[in-house]
């Protein structure tokens, strides 16, 4: 046992533990009660620290990191209400199922309720969103085995055990006593041998089915695309391949359908099988069909247990083959190629330098994208209009969102992470002029950080996603700023306030512009104007159409 922990020993205790998992990318935000461990990551040149003034902002900077890389990054704020700030990027982590470390700085237990200054109970604060959680006071006596075994645990719990929890955010609650630099007692903890999990394999038998259908969601990871994509061909079985997919832009093939949002509900033979992969698409109608199907009639393929979702699921990696004893059915897969090339065709006459409207606007600014190019799509309209308009293509893109909780904050700064990550690569995010100012001040991390970007914030004066919602017309007009919250303030003016470059498109035939920008280093912004009421009749004519 131990009389007290010595900061400076517990902040390099902790170092070991990220070392061990090779968990280097630190976001620090300001702070004195955290000094102890600013000055152990600082002094220990393995780790790659950002400075962030802004702890939400941060939060998703992380966030976007560990999107990216697909392993942890690390946060670390001081006490108080800087903690809070960074609940909105632990929601997203914990739904999106992406590994989060989240070390936060406290005062000792015995100044909880005497009015001392900064001094919340943050013990358990993000009990619902997080993988675990641990909380080390400076006054307890524990011996630096029991801590170290501790932390050790709840990092793998972060990282995820496959075939068992899937990845997410902990919280790691450290107080520091003052001093805060005291002396250094360092421990010293040898490292176990990782025990090696053995997957116990199994077959895997479909049950009888006519009209499979496979529907791939949100996935982080392309791995599954060829397995996919196999599985499909066997079957002879479309693929509603969701934008957020890893799948719809890697590379084309005449199995992988992008437009069923237009005719899911309108199919003369429906499918009575559903085989999952990810999550549940961005497509309302896809969802309703998903939800009508019972346990019995659907499958999720995933690499962990069942995690907020309400299907059958089997952990794909367990599985060494997979057999089918149906009968290979051709009329399902024929009505809805025919539906797929119809919508098609009728698209297509909007896909021209005549139209400037959203769709047709993400089309051809995703024409100049190249392979190895990173999109973080936007929520609200942008992904959807992604999802609608923008077909399989023979490009290998990487598509990043936050999608786990679908909210418009922190989409700037989580750009910002994946971009910090993929250095050398082309990154870009779209979004709308909401989601833009919502964020605007995660703008500071570009002259913080070396990020480049190329920002595409399509204008339409507001939210106006609200607008295509059912209720809408039960609405006073004047009532409208409280659901589309337009902004007036100029993009440009915002820009030149960050020292970014700025551009503006006015027409389909400026998008060429855009093959110039994404090469240019640094972040650049790009607003592109448009009339959402023109969107809205372009998008009722195609309607009709079909």
């Amino acid at each position: 046992m131990i009389e007290k922990f010595s900061n400076t020993a517990f902040s390099n205790l902790i170092i070991q533990i990220l070392d061990k998992y090779q968990i280097y990318d630190i976001c620090i935000c300001p702070g004195s009660r955290n000094t102890p461990l600013k000055i152990a990551f600082l002094n220990h040149k393995q780790f790659r620290c950002t400075s962030h003034i802004d702890e939400r902002g941060a939060g998703f900077f992380s966030l976007g990191i560990s999107k990216a890389s697909l392993k942890p990054a690390a946060i670390l704020t001081t006490s108080g209400t800087a903690v809070a700030n960074l609940l909105p990027s632990i929601i997203e982590a914990d739904l999106s199922l992406t590994p989060l470390i989240v070390i936060t700085a406290d005062r000792p237990k015995s100044l909880l309720n005497t009015g001392e200054n900064q001094t919340i109970k943050q013990d358990d604060i993000f009990k619902n969103f997080v993988r675990g959680q641990v909380h080390i006071d400076s006054e307890d006596k524990k011996s630096i085995e029991s801590i170290y075994n501790k932390l050790d645990s709840i990092i793998k719990k972060s990282i995820g055990i496959v075939g068992e929890n899937p990845p997410g955010p902990i919280h790691l609650n450290i107080s520091f006593d003052e001093p805060l630099i005291d002396k250094d007692c360092s421990y010293e903890i040898k490292h176990k041998s990782r025990e090696q999990n053995k997957p116990l394999y199994q077959h895997f038998l479909f049950p009888k089915f006519k009209y499979p259908v496979i529907v791939c969601g949100q996935l982080n990871t392309s791995k599954y695309n060829n397995l996919i994509l196999e599985l499909s061909e066997r079957l002879n079985c479309p693929i509603f391949a969701d934008p957020l997919s890893q799948l719809r832009y890697d590379k084309k093939h005449s199995n992988i359908f992008c437009f069923y949002d237009y005719y899911i509900d309108k199919l003369s033979i429906k499918p009575d099988y559903i085989i999952r992969f990810g999550r549940k698409p961005v497509s309302k109608k896809l969802t309703s069909l998903i939800n009508s199907f019972g346990q019995h009639n659907m499958i999720l393929f995933s690499d962990y247990k069942q995690y907020n979702e309400d299907v059958y699921a089997i952990t794909i990696k367990d599985i060494d083959h997979i057999e089918n004893t149906n009968t290979r059915k051709d009329d399902f897969f024929n009505t809805v190629n025919q539906l797929e090339n119809k919508t098609e065709k009728v698209l297509s006459e909007y896909f021209n330098k005549t139209y400037f409207f959203e769709g047709n606007i993400l089309l051809h600014c995703l024409n100049y994208f190249k392979d190895n190019d990173n999109l973080f799509i936007g929520n609200s309209l942008a992904v959807r209009n992604l999802e609608k308009f923008c077909p399989n293509i023979n490009k290998k893109i990487r598509i990043y969102s936050n999608r786990g909780a679908s909210g418009i904050d922190g989409l700037i700064a989580s750009a910002f992470g994946t971009s910090y990550h993929n250095k050398s690569d082309r990154n870009i995010l779209i979004l709308g002029d909401v989601s833009f100012f919502h964020d605007i001040n995660s703008l500071l991390i570009a002259n913080q950080s070396t990020i480049n970007m190329t920002i595409i914030v399509i204008n339409n004066s507001g939210g106006q996603i609200f607008n295509t919602l059912s209720y809408k017309k039960n609405i006073d007009k004047k009532y409208d700023k409280f659901w589309t919250t337009p902004i007036n303030i100029k993009i440009k003016e915002s820009c030149r306030l960050y020292k970014l470059d700025y551009d503006i498109i006015n027409s389909i035939d400026d998008i060429k512009i855009v093959d110039k920008i994404l090469d240019k280093k640094g972040v650049n912004v790009v607003e592109i104007k448009v009339d959402f009421n023109s969107t809205q009749k372009i998008e009722e004519a195609i309607n009709q159409k079909l």
